[in-house]
């Protein structure tokens, strides 16, 4: 019987540690044939070369797990132009040059489409010689990220228009999770990068975008890896699906109740304001009552209309008593 048993346990033992094979009864569908993807392992590895794959197979790219004559797209990773050309001469392909060799950086994009995006020459890999342009840009911008982003807010001008936002969102949704569990130094981290990165006027696409670039510690990095490779942050989804997230959110929406009463809430049972209210056990204080009786008030945006309404009969009343005096609206009205 252990004869018979043996190679059972000797293959399992195998499987376990080697890295799984796809499993050959799981397919998805191929949304765009146009496009036959091959990711280079070179300076990847085999995990993350595996993980790529998989993502793209289940956003409906056809992506080849060896080089072949269907290939049309080449995908590398930290590698030089004349490192794949030298790489592909040694695969028994027939015409290597009709290849499209491109940066991961195209790939990324692509998955944030979760469509193929146009091969501009951004993404292209190219000679040396060829991309004299590219490598200026290449240079100048680590330059201009480090000298002119300041650590400090007051020192940066936020531009109207937020081309990070996919980013900014992640962030503030983790800064606001590590203030519920009262965690000020990760909650700074957070919103530091998110103001960071507001700042900038382009949009990060890549790793080396954010180079040099002050207030992004590993676990902000860890946040933007996983937007760039997959287009949303898988952490922020776990704490919008969190429970106890979900209850904070909800008791902290009441003027008057902050964490402290939200985690004595947490720790009673409650978990949703309707339960809160209808605890008669529970004593509240005046502002939290008032938050209670003027809830959807409190929590629905002013509009323009009616803080031009407010504006007019504070400045009517001002006016009667000082007529030369001058009432203007501030804050996000007036900008």
């Amino acid at each position: 019987m252990d004869r018979i048993r043996a190679p059972a346990v000797f293959s399992q033992r195998k499987r376990q540690k080697g890295i799984p094979s796809p499993n050959p009864s799981c397919s998805y569908e191929i949304k765009f044939n146009n496009v036959v993807i091959f990711i280079m392992q070179r300076k990847m590895g085999m995990t993350r070369r595996m993980f790529l794959m998989e993502l793209a197979r289940r956003k409906g790219f056809r992506v080849e797990s060896e080089l072949s004559d269907y290939v049309t797209h080449v995908v590398a990773e930290n590698n030089s132009y004349q490192e794949v050309v030298d790489w592909l001469k040694g695969q028994t392909v027939g015409d290597s040059s009709r290849f499209e060799l491109l940066d991961i950086s195209w790939f990324t994009a692509c998955m944030e489409e979760e469509r193929p995006v146009d091969v501009e020459t951004k993404y292209r890999l190219m000679e040396q010689n060829q991309s004299p342009s590219l490598n200026t840009t290449e240079t100048e911008a680590p330059s201009f990220i480090t000298s002119k982003v300041s650590q400090y807010s007051c020192q940066r001008k936020t531009t109207l228009h937020n081309y990070n936002q996919k980013f900014t969102d992640a962030f503030e949704i983790m800064a606001e999770n590590y203030e519920f569990k009262e965690n000020e130094i990760f909650c700074l981290e957070f919103l530091r990068a998110a103001s960071v990165l507001k700042f900038l006027p382009f949009p990060v696409t890549t790793m080396k975008d954010i180079q040099g670039l002050p207030c992004i510690g590993d676990r902000v990095r860890d946040v933007i890896e996983g937007i760039i490779e997959e287009g949303e942050s898988s952490r922020a989804k776990e704490v919008l699906n969190d429970e106890r997230y979900k209850s904070f959110k909800q008791f902290t929406s009441v003027f008057g109740v902050g964490v402290k009463t939200s985690e004595k809430w947490y720790r009673m049972g409650l978990r949703t304001l309707e339960e809160v209210k209808a605890d008669k056990t529970l004593k509240l204080s005046k502002m939290q009552k008032a938050g209670f009786l003027y809830y959807d008030d409190l929590v629905s945006c002013v509009s323009k209309a009616e803080a031009d309404a407010v504006s007019l009969i504070v400045k009517n009343t001002v006016c009667t008593f000082l007529p030369d005096a001058l009432v203007t609206i501030t804050g996000g009205f007036r900008r």
